[in-house]
């Protein structure tokens, strides 16, 4: 901090004026200090006109600037500590000119995510030999023929929503033959639990008479087009089924959200058959379920407990509402027309069957968690999609189209 009292007596050693402490190596005033910095900063040479003979000054005023200058050299002065490019207009010169100088980086270079860079396999240009392909018309053919069978056992029911909500506790019954949890996750049961899940839902369908009314090849499609969804709401209905039986409700409710129910060792999942990069990486792309938290989705199936009725309605109205949207035309019209016969029997059931006209909160409930599932998927396929463009995955498959949100 600057103090008068110190610098006072000070003068400056080259016009005798008084001085403000020591400027580029001399005790000098802050006048001869700024002409020194734009005197040996000019380009332009001076000369004495008086052939170098200048000595007298008055208050400090010299008539001749070389002289002026030599004596500040003479006095220890000096240019080494000019500091030079610090106004703003010379920074952005300057950052310009650095632009075509600096080197890419290596995920610019290569063309791939710097999250990923430092494990990445060969280039596109050189394909991997080791590339798995799967081919799923056999898991297509014997859907199928579950549908030209029809039903495991006849149901009789006053409507489609009741007949779906019957059948319903029974296709969920259904259990994968392996449930060790020392077992190893790999494509063996990865592919099992692909055909599980579609089997499923085909055999659930299997109970709406209108949709089996349908050729096989829109069925086949709208199966297709239907899977992946049905089994995220299908899971988080079980996952809030296991956690409302293992827990009691005061505790659920004293649970803060995204706490960890349930942790699944990472070790025993092998994923090295579909993609080359580490697990931790692959999240980044893949909903990879390692562990089970009270998220906000999970808290909110837990405290709407649907009975099968609402649950088929929800399950109903997600699919055929995602699928028309999905491809459009006439599937559109036909999942618009499912959607209208599910409300109707939804609304049969709360009127006539449990005598609640006004169950207009329940609905929005259950209409929020579908709504709130399809955002998940829509960004799902957001990050499938940079996945691709990273050639993340050395896998191709039959009906890629299964798999496209």
């Amino acid at each position: 901090m600057y103090n008068p009292s110190i610098t006072s007596h000070l003068t400056c050693r080259v016009c005798g004026e008084s001085a403000r402490g020591k400027h580029f190596g001399a005790v000098v005033c802050r006048a001869c200090a700024a002409f020194f910095r734009r005197s040996v900063s000019s380009p332009l040479a001076k000369s004495c006109k008086n052939e170098y003979r200048c000595n007298s000054f008055k208050k400090g005023y010299f008539t001749c600037k070389y002289c002026r200058l030599q004596k500040c050299f003479r006095v220890g002065m000096s240019s080494e500590n000019f500091q030079f490019d610090r106004d703003l207009y010379f920074s952005h010169q300057k950052a310009d000119l650095l632009k075509g100088k600096v080197p890419q980086s290596m995920d610019v270079f290569c063309g791939k995510s710097n999250l990923i860079i430092f494990c990445a396999p060969g280039s596109s240009s050189s394909p991997d030999p080791t590339r798995n392909f799967i081919d799923l018309q056999f898991l297509l053919d014997s859907a199928l023929k579950i549908f030209q069978k029809g039903p495991a056992s006849p149901v009789h029911s006053k409507n489609q929503l009741s007949k779906l909500s019957v059948s319903l506790p029974f296709v969920r019954e259904s259990q994968l033959p392996y449930q060790s949890e020392n077992m190893t996750y790999g494509q063996k049961e990865a592919l099992d639990l692909l055909q599980f899940n579609i089997l499923k839902l085909t055999k659930w369908l299997t109970y709406f008479d209108e949709f089996q009314k349908l050729s096989d090849t829109l069925k086949l499609k709208m199966l297709q087009g239907t899977w992946s969804i049905w089994t995220r709401l299908e899971g988080l209905a079980n996952t809030a089924t296991s956690i409302k039986r293992k827990l009691h409700e005061e505790t659920i409710k004293q649970m803060k959200n995204d706490t960890l129910i349930f942790k699944r060792d990472s070790m025993k999942l092998d994923m090295s058959w579909c993609s080359k990069y580490a697990l931790e990486e692959l999240k980044f792309f893949l909903p990879i379920p390692t562990e089970t938290r009270l998220d906000e989705l999970t808290r909110a199936m837990i405290e709407l407990e649907p009975s099968d009725v609402e649950l088929s309605f929800m399950l109903g109205q997600l699919c055929f509402h995602y699928v028309g949207k999905k491809f459009q035309g006439e599937i559109l019209q036909v999942a618009e027309r499912f959607q209208e016969m599910l409300a109707n029997d939804l609304h049969d059931y709360y009127v006539n069957d449990q005598k609640k006209p006004h169950y207009v909160s329940r609905l929005a409930s259950m209409m929020k968690i579908n709504n709130q599932i399809q955002k998940e998927m829509y960004k799902h396929r957001e990050r499938v999609d940079v996945a691709m463009v990273f050639d993340v995955f050395c896998v191709d498959v039959s009906h890629p189209d299964m798999f496209l949100v």
